[in-house]
C-alpha cells in the first residue's frame, strides 16, 4: 500500500474537503482525487461519500483512519530516526505553525534556513494552535510552533519570544485621542473575533476572565479565521479587534489602523515551540529550532511584560 496515498487519505479525512486537503498538502485537487481513487481501487471499497459541498467517511474509511494515521506517523518517525542517526541536514522538513507565527515571523527565518541548508525541502502548513498540536502528536509534522496554551499529555512548550496583543481600531476612531482604552468602552464596541481554537482568541478571553469579564459580553459582529480578513473588516468599519502586534506593521506604516492597550488588562503571551515527549528530533528540525530561538532573542524589546524576562516584539 502506497504510504503517500495513505497520507493524502488522512489529510482528506481530517479536512473532510478535497480542496482544503489539496491546499494543506500543496497538491492540485485533481492529484488528491487521483490518490484517493487509486487507494479505493487498491482496497476495493469507497472511502468517502461525495455529495455536493459535502464529504463524509464511509464505514470503511472510518475503520481505516486510525490505522492510516498510525502508519503515516510511524513512517515519519522512521525518517526522523534515520536522519538523526546520520547527523545530516538534508531531505524534507515538515513545519506546522499557528497562523500568527507562520505568516508574520517564520518567513524571514525560512529565508535564513534555506540559505544555510539548501538541500532541505521545507513544507510548511499554518493552522490554529489546536490543529498544529494535534498534527504534531500524530507524527504528521517534524516541528511545530504555537502561541496558545496547550494541555495535551506528553506535550510541553518551550518559549522563544514574547508577543503582546493590542486593541485595533480603524484610523479616525474616537480611541485615537486615548493612550489606553477603558474596559467599559471596549465592551460597548462591536468586535471582530478570531475563530475558536485560535491562540489569539484564547489569550484575549483568558485575560478578560482574569479581569472579571465574561467573554460572552463581547458584542461580536463576525468571526474570521484569518488575521488579514480581520484587519480588512476593521478597516472597513465592521468593528474593532484584538490582534498580535506582530501582524500590524504594514497597517501602522500606512496609517489605516490604530492600536491601543486595553486599560487594566495586560495581554502578553509566549510564542513557543511544541515539544513532544520521547520524539526523536531530526537534525533539520533542530537546526530550524535554533534559528527560531535566535530570531526571538534579537527582536526589539518593546511592550515588555514587567513580570516576564522573555523579549517581546511589536509596534507601540
Amino acid at each position: 500500500m502506497d504510504e503517500r496515498r495513505l497520507g493524502v487519505f488522512v489529510a482528506v479525512a481530517r479536512c473532510l474537503s478535497f480542496s482544503r486537503a489539496a491546499d494543506l498538502l500543496h497538491l492540485s485537487q485533481p492529484a488528491v482525487s487521483h490518490h484517493i481513487a487509486a487507494l479505493e481501487e487498491d482496497l476495493g471499497t469507497p472511502l468517502f461519500e461525495r455529495a455536493r459541498h459535502r464529504v463524509t467517511l464511509t464505514p470503511a474509511g472510518l475503520a481505516l483512519l486510525p490505522k492510516a494515521t498510525a502508519i503515516v506517523g510511524d513512517m515519519a518517525e522512521a525518517r526522523r530516526v534515520a536522519a538523526a542517526a546520520a547527523s545530516t541536514i538534508t531531505g524534507s522538513l515538515t513545519v506546522g505553525a499557528s497562523r500568527t507565527i507562520g505568516e508574520y515571523l517564520l518567513p524571514a527565518v525560512f529565508t535564513h534556513f534555506c540559505s544555510l541548508y539548501p538541500r532541505v525541502h521545507v513544507h510548511a502548513t499554518f493552522d490554529n494552535t489546536k490543529q498544529v498540536v494535534s498534527r504534531l502528536v500524530e507524527g504528521a509534522l517534524d516541528i511545530g510552533f504555537v502561541e496558545g496554551a496547550v494541555e495535551v499529555s506528553g506535550v510541553t512548550l518551550r518559549a522563544f519570544q514574547q508577543d503582546e496583543l493590542v486593541v485595533v481600531a480603524p484610523a479616525g476612531h474616537r480611541w485615537a485621542a486615548l493612550t489606553e482604552v477603558p474596559l467599559p468602552d471596549f465592551l460597548e464596541e462591536p468586535i471582530v473575533l478570531r475563530e475558536k481554537g485560535s491562540g489569539t482568541r484564547q489569550v484575549m478571553e483568558t485575560q478578560l476572565c482574569r479581569a472579571g469579564i465574561d467573554p460572552r459580553r463581547l458584542r461580536s459582529t463576525i468571526e474570521e479565521d484569518g488575521t488579514e480578513a480581520i484587519k480588512a473588516a476593521v478597516e472597513a468599519g465592521l468593528g474593532v479587534a484584538v490582534l498580535s502586534q506582530l501582524t500590524l506593521r504594514k497597517e501602522l506604516l500606512l496609517g489605516t489602523l490604530i492600536v491601543r492597550r486595553l486599560e487594566g488588562v495586560p495581554m502578553f503571551r509566549d510564542l513557543c515551540e511544541v515539544v513532544v515527549s520521547g520524539r526523536v528530533v531530526a537534525p533539520a528540525a533542530a537546526a530550524l529550532s535554533m534559528l527560531v530561538r535566535a530570531s526571538g532573542a534579537t527582536q526589539p524589546m518593546v511592550g515588555r511584560n514587567p513580570s516576564s524576562t522573555a523579549p517581546s516584539s511589536g509596534i507601540t
